[in-house]
């Protein structure tokens, strides 16, 4: 079993906003409880929102300047603006994203603490409920949700739109 990894030499997804890398057991065996992530985001890019249902999540930002948003069971946000050497911290289940709010790429390190996290994207539980059920609860026309591309997004934004600039404040749920 070897102890290193080329990490940025094995991109896992490639997106015209970003390119996403990860470590887990399934390609670094030496990796045992643990997966690693890496995301570099053009500026205005975003991480989709998502969650993982097995694993707490713990980022490092490495270069440029970001914000991770955060949605807790209980609708409680938190919006935290990092620069390079700080860290955040998303409990496990917890819906997440990252964004690129800077002017330069953005690169960020992910751990996630178990060896192969599951993931689940925002685009795809909207385009596992039906869209007449997504109406329906909202009160709005159909057409709404019918707008919403029927596509996993992972990576988004960033075509040439300004990256978010002001600072958001943590609110709490009623």
């Amino acid at each position: 079993m070897s102890n290193m990894h080329h990490f940025k030499e094995t991109v896992f997804r490639k997106f015209e906003s970003g390119d996403f890398f990860r470590a887990s057991s399934k390609n670094f065996p030496a990796l045992k409880g643990l997966a690693v992530q890496g995301l570099d985001l053009a500026p205005g890019a975003v991480r989709e929102p998502h969650s993982h249902p097995n694993a707490n999540q713990l980022d490092y930002c490495v270069s440029g300047e970001g914000r991770v948003g955060i949605v807790g069971p209980e609708g409680e946000t938190h919006y935290l603006d990092l620069k390079p050497g700080d860290i955040s911290f998303v409990p496990q289940g917890f819906l997440h994203w990252i964004e690129n709010t800077g002017s330069e790429p953005l690169s960020f390190l992910v751990v996630l603490s178990h060896e192969e996290p599951q993931t689940i994207e925002l685009s795809e539980m909207l385009t596992g409920v039906p869209d007449a059920t997504l109406a329906n609860m909202y009160g709005v026309p159909e057409s709404v949700f019918e707008a919403i591309p029927d596509r996993t997004v992972v990576i988004g934004g960033g075509y040439g739109r300004e990256p978010a600039s002001a600072p958001l404040k943590m609110v709490a749920a009623e």
